[in-house]
């Protein structure tokens, strides 16, 4: 049954936040919002599995301020709490037995937080853009789809939006995510190779009719000016003729991962060089540096800071290279950050979506990759060429295409500007249709 748009359905959306601190899971959160509102303008939407408590955010959509509620799924020793893992399989479990609308009703309405799961009328998933996956670890692998699993119980339809899929290492998880995959009713892809990973693992033809690709929905988020924007001298330095080259340092790998131990098996030692590489930029006098980060993570985990990163770099040049290299120093929301990237001239990002921010602003930008996801992603817009594979590639085959892009900068420029409108256009109108 067609659904209208003027509906006022509830939505729940999984596998986004806007509390982790990761501005690239934010933009994904709004991203994916904004998308829903694109088409049922009347939508309820929450948040499932999002927090470790029941929130409310505000965002600002089209000049239109709408009220996001989330719902958490947790999996803690607490078992008490309303909210638990296993009191939603419970609850759902008794529901499916209860004969009757209304002893059915009668218990729904005892926990409001399962009563906003059992009502909604679809469930879409983005999974933080690339973990539906097992390269993070199991234990993130296994929360994923018990998030996914419980919303298949509960009987509602799913949907996954446009992201990367796999690599699933192990036995056990691809069976999962296999199984997981053939209850969704559409799958969106945002990347060729994703799309085929997916067709493949499902292996038939009338299950592959429902994987489709659609680009990154990030590429669809507003940027926003800062209320206090604290970037140094910069603005009073830059002139007519400088470069401006923004550069995000992935706190991630400048630690080695979550492991420490160089999770990723990059070929080249990440901290030595990203500040080679800075150096290597400076030699042209015109160049100005902008350190800009795009991870500003929960205390727990304040080992990945991406503004940790940038500050050891900047206090490594700044004093060698004073009023040339700069770093953006304070707290920023994904939309803020989006700002930043668009006042650079040119752009490198160690994480994918400060990429996307820049090339959705027609800046031209290099990825330096520690994932397959960048190379789908940057192929979805015709800039494949502009992944440097940090773990194939030296720190001489980094710089090579750093440098090759920067001399096309000009002709990437204009290819941004053609491809982008389209291919926002294609998020907006594409997703969700019919699911």
């Amino acid at each position: 049954m067609k659904i209208s748009e003027n509906s006022e359905l509830k939505i729940g959306l999984l596998g986004a936040s806007f509390d982790t601190g990761n501005l690239g899971v934010s933009a994904l959160a709004e991203s994916s919002i904004k998308i829903i509102f694109h088409k049922w303008p009347n939508a309820r939407v929450t948040l499932v599995g999002s927090g470790y408590t029941p929130k409310e955010h505000s965002l600002f959509l089209s000049d239109k301020q709408v009220c996001i509620k989330t719902v958490p799924i947790r999996f803690s020793k607490n078992i008490l709490l309303p909210y638990h893992f296993l009191w939603f399989t419970l609850y759902g479990l008794i529901v499916k037995i209860l004969p009757g609308a209304s002893l059915k009703n009668s218990l729904v309405n005892r926990n409001q937080y399962f009563k906003t799961l059992y009502e909604m009328d679809l469930a879409v998933d983005i999974t933080g853009g690339d973990s539906f996956s097992d390269i993070y670890g199991m234990r993130r692998f296994i929360l994923s789809f018990l998030n996914k699993w419980l919303i298949i119980f509960l009987g509602k339809k799913l949907v996954f939006l446009p992201q990367t899929y796999g690599p699933f290492k192990k036995n056990i998880t691809r069976i999962l995510a296999k199984y997981i995959l053939r209850c969704a009713s559409i799958i969106y892809a945002r990347d060729k190779e994703s799309l085929e990973y997916v067709k493949n693992l499902l292996q038939n033809n009338k299950e592959n009719g429902k994987v489709r690709f659609t680009p990154d929905v990030a590429f669809i988020l507003d940027p926003r000016e800062p209320e206090h924007l604290d970037i140094g001298s910069l603005s009073t330095i830059r002139k007519n003729n400088s470069i401006l080259i923004g550069i995000n340092i992935s706190g991630l790998l400048f630690r080695g991962g979550y492991t420490k131990t160089n999770m990723f098996e990059l070929r080249t030692n990440y901290a030595q060089v990203v500040p080679e590489i800075i150096e290597s930029l400076l030699k042209d006098q015109r160049t100005l540096i902008l350190l800009i980060p795009h991870v500003f993570p929960l205390p727990e985990f304040e080992f990945i800071s991406d503004l940790n990163a940038c500050m050891k770099v900047y206090e490594q040049l700044s004093q060698q290279y004073r009023d040339r290299v700069f770093l953006a120093r304070g707290q920023y929301n994904h939309n803020e950050i989006k700002y930043i990237i668009g006042m650079c001239d040119f752009f490198i990002g160690s994480r994918m979506h400060s990429c996307i921010a820049a090339m959705s602003q027609y800046i031209p930008a290099v990825g330096i990759a520690y994932s397959k996801k960048f190379n789908g992603v940057f192929e979805s817009i015709g800039m494949a060429e502009y992944v440097a594979d940090a773990r194939i590639l030296s720190k001489k085959q980094i710089l090579n295409i750093i440098e090759s892009a920067l001399r096309r900068m000009d002709k990437t420029r204009k290819h941004l500007e053609r491809i982008i409108p389209s291919v926002k256009d294609e998020i907006l109108n594409s997703v969700l249709l019919n699911p």
